[in-house]
């Protein structure tokens, strides 16, 4: 899958866990600064999970700061 394809999913998954649907997030600042708190990145890492069938660990998901450490964990986890 291509990167694009992923950043375009996560980052409708981003806006979804906000419940803005047309937020405009700045892939390299801190999700946390940009309204998302931790039943936002719960429900972030769930959508990820089912999205791509995943298991993600607290380890990969801890390392999660910014829209663009939350597309680099979905390349991971699927290379």
């Amino acid at each position: 899958m291509e990167r694009q394809e992923i950043a375009d999913k996560v980052l409708a998954f981003v806006r979804k866990a906000l419940a803005k649907k047309d937020a405009q997030i700045d892939p390299e600042a801190s999700l946390v600064n940009q309204g998302l708190n931790s039943s936002g990145r719960l429900e972030l890492f769930t959508m990820i999970e089912d999205e791509w069938d995943l298991m993600l660990d607290e380890d990969e998901t801890d390392g999660v700061k910014t829209l663009n450490d939350a597309i680099d964990m979905v390349e991971r986890a699927l290379a």
